[in-house]
This record gives structure tokens, sequence and C-alpha cells, in this order.
């Protein structure tokens, strides 16, 4: 720590706080194109667009709250939500 009680961080935990804001951006991406195309259908199905919603509002939180100095976080989301993410890109949603 340095005497102004601010933690350092590395080129690398920024690296990791960018990358873990980018697959959320991705994965609110998916959520906001599913909502969109799912309400333009004659009879949208209200379960998934509120669950469709609740993601969405759950990866915000999620987004909003990044930290550069929780490494552990920034490291799950990368690694469960980068996968979920890989997967969504890989079959074209």
């Amino acid at each position: 720590m340095t005497s102004n009680n601010y933690q350092e961080w590395t080129q690398d935990d920024c690296v990791n706080l960018e990358s873990a804001r980018e697959i959320l951006n991705g994965l609110i991406g998916f959520r906001v194109k599913w909502l969109r195309t799912e309400k333009q259908k004659n009879q949208p199905n209200k379960t998934s667009i509120t669950q469709w919603e609740t993601e969405k509002v759950t990866f915000l939180e999620k987004r909003r709250h990044l930290n550069v100095l929780e490494q552990d976080n920034l490291s799950k989301i990368r690694v469960v939500y980068g996968a979920e993410l890989k997967r969504l890109m890989a079959c074209g949603y």
C-alpha cells in the first residue's frame, strides 16, 4: 500500500477488469437483442421476457460493481461468464 491508503494495481489487474467488463457487456447485449426480438412478436413469451430482463439487470449490477482490486471476482466473471459468452457467440445467437 502507498502512504495515501490507496492500493496499487498492475497493468494485468486493469486488463482483467476490462476483460470482465467486456464479457458482461456482451451478455447484456445478447439479452437486449433477445428482448427486442421477443417483444416484437405477435404473442411475446412473458416468461422469457421476465427472465431476460432479470438477467440483464443482474449483469448491469455486476458491471456497476466491478472493482480492479477484487481480482477474485474478476477471475470468476471471466471464467464463468466468459464461457457463456463464447458459447452464445459460437451458436450465433
